[in-house]
C-alpha cells in the first residue's frame, strides 16, 4: 500500500529544494555517510503531526539516543546552516492524495536571560504553520518561541491533525517491550504470532516472563519447546521486533534506519522475504536506509525470486543520495527495483552513491 506519493524538503538540515516523486510501497534509501539518509527519514516523520513543534523536536531528538541535549539545540541543529537572517523550513508531502505540510519561519535572536539583568541567551522566534489539504500554509499559524532555557516542549499529538500513522525504528533500538506491551494490551498478541509464523511455521506462541526484575521473551516452538528469544539467531530476533512494529504501523508508514543492523548476512534472505509478506499483509508503506550493498542485493534477488519482475517495477524504489560540491547540493537518483536489479546483475554497478 502506498500513502506518501511525493515529498518536498527545503531548509531542513542539509537539504535545499529537494524533491522525491513516484514513491512506492518499499523505498530503499542508500548513499555514503553524511548524505542525508537519516535526515530524510526524520523529515518524513515530521509529517505525522505537521502542526506540532513538540512532535518536531521529538522526531529530531531520536537520533541522539540517550544523549541529553536541550530542545533548543535539537531545534537549531535541524535548520540549514546558511547566512539568511530569516530561517525557513518547508516539509511537504502528497499523502493519501492530499497535499499536507509543515512550514517554520523565524529569526535567531539574542534575548535577556530570565533571571538576570543583562546576561544574553539565544532564542528562535517565529511561526509554525501547517496545511492539511490542498490549501496554502496560511490556513493555520502558531507563534513559535524557544530559547536556550527551554527545558521541555509540550507534545499534544492527541488533539492534532495527523494525515497518516507513522512508526520509526533507529539502528540502536533493540526489543522495545513497550511496543510489544501495547500490542498485547490491545488484544493483538495473536497477530504477532501469526506474523512470526510467516518466518517460521513451527512457532506456536510466545510469553513474556519476569526474571530478576527484567521481562524476558520466550518463544514457544513445536520442535524446541519454550526457549528464550536470546537462544535464537539474528533473523528471528529482528523479525520478532519488527513484527510488533509492523502491527503498530498497520495501514500507515514504517521508517527504518539501517535495516540490516543486528542481522547476520546468512539471515538476510529469510528476513527480507518475511518483511515483504508482512508489509503486504498489514498494508504498510516502507522507507528504510541501508549502508550494506549485500543487504540491497539480497532484497532485490529475493524480491525477484519471490514476486517477479512486475513487483520489482511497481513496488520497489532504490533512492540513491549523493552530496554535490556544496553542503546544500544533494543529488538524487531513483531506480525502480527491476532496473536496479538489472544494473547489479548485468553490470555490477554501485547503487549506493
Amino acid at each position: 500500500m502506498k500513502y506518501i506519493d511525493s515529498f518536498y524538503l527545503n531548509g531542513f538540515r542539509g537539504f535545499k529544494d529537494f524533491k522525491l516523486s513516484n514513491l512506492k510501497e518499499i523505498n530503499v534509501i542508500v548513499g555514503d555517510n553524511n548524505t542525508g539518509k537519516t535526515s530524510l527519514l526524520e523529515a518524513i516523520h515530521v509529517l505525522e503531526y505537521p502542526g506540532e513543534i513538540g512532535h518536531y523536536i521529538k522526531v529530531c531528538r531520536k537520533r541522539e539516543g540517550l544523549n541529553k541535549i536541550s530542545p533548543y539545540s535539537i531545534f537549531i541543529n535541524s535548520i540549514s546552516k546558511d547566512d539568511a537572517m530569516v530561517k525557513k523550513i518547508s516539509i511537504e508531502g502528497n499523502i493519501k492524495k492530499k497535499n499536507v505540510g509543515c512550514f517554520i519561519e523565524g529569526e535567531i535572536l539574542k534575548v535577556i536571560k530570565s533571571d538576570t539583568e543583562n546576561e544574553e541567551i539565544e532564542a528562535f522566534e517565529g511561526i509554525l504553520a501547517y496545511k492539511k489539504d490542498n490549501g496554502e500554509f496560511n490556513q493555520v499559524k502558531n507563534k513559535l518561541y524557544i530559547d536556550e532555557e527551554t527545558d521541555r516542549v509540550k507534545i499534544s499529538n492527541r488533539n492534532s491533525f495527523s494525515p497518516v500513522n507513522m512508526i520509526r525504528v533507529m539502528p540502536f533500538d533493540h526489543i522495545d517491550k513497550e511496543i510489544i506491551s501495547t500490542v498485547i494490551k490491545s488484544g493483538r498478541k495473536q497477530e504477532i504470532i501469526e506474523v512470526l509464523k510467516i518466518f517460521d511455521p513451527d512457532i506456536t506462541g510466545f510469553e513474556t516472563i519476569k526474571e530478576d526484575c527484567n521481562v524476558k521473551i520466550y518463544i514457544q516452538h513445536k520442535k524446541t519447546g519454550l526457549l528464550p528469544l536470546s537462544a535464537y539467531g539474528d533473523g528471528l530476533k529482528k523479525v520478532f521486533y519488527l513484527s510488533s512494529v509492523i502491527i503498530n504501523a498497520k495501514g500507515g508508514v514504517l521508517l527504518i534506519d539501517e535495516v540490516e543492523t543486528a542481522i547476520h548476512y546468512s539471515a538476510l534472505e529469510g528476513v527480507f522475504k518475511w518483511f515483504i509478506k508482512a508489509s503486504n499483509k498489514y498494508e504498510v508503506q516502507i522507507f528504510f536506509t541501508t549502508h550494506s550493498l549485500e543487504a540491497l542485493d539480497v532484497l532485490l534477488e529475493c524480491s525477484m525470486n519471490y514476486k517477479g519482475k512486475k513487483y520489482l517495477e511497481d513496488s520497489i524504489n532504490i533512492i540513491t543520495l549523493r552530496k554535490g560540491d556544496t553542503y546544500f547540493d544533494t543529488k538524487v537518483r531513483i531506480l525502480n527495483g527491476y532496473k536496479a536489479f538489472q544494473v547489479r546483475e548485468d553490470f555490477n554497478m554501485e547503487l549506493r552513491g
